[in-house]
């Protein structure tokens, strides 16, 4: 009787481990993510994502997470006078910028 009593006690708990589990997984809501790199003109030529683009992300709901530098260019610039001394080389960052917001989901 005992050890009919822990088995069934034990499998209640197995039961309601599981349902608990199963809800959980429904509680969160799934994410959509949009990603903003900047825009290239030419080959090898970029140009920044402008604010008023971020902004309009943000009115739509989306929330920024994540900054990260894309795209490194260096650039000689100025003029070496000699042979000896190289042109002072410039190094320009393109951010990618990384958003999230909650799917909507219609039933």
């Amino acid at each position: 009787m005992r050890r009919s009593a822990l088995v069934l006690a034990l499998g209640v708990a197995v039961v309601l481990w599981l349902a608990a589990q199963r809800d959980h997984h429904q509680d969160h809501l799934p994410y959509e993510v949009k990603l903003v790199f900047p825009h290239e003109t030419s080959p090898g030529q970029y140009r920044q994502v402008e604010q008023r683009e971020l902004e309009i992300l943000a009115d739509q709901g989306w929330e920024l997470v994540s900054v990260m530098p894309y795209i490194y260019r260096n650039e000689e610039h100025g003029i070496g006078n000699d042979s000896i001394r190289p042109k002072p080389v410039v190094t320009q960052t393109y951010p990618a910028y990384f958003f999230k917001r909650q799917k909507i989901i219609t039933r």
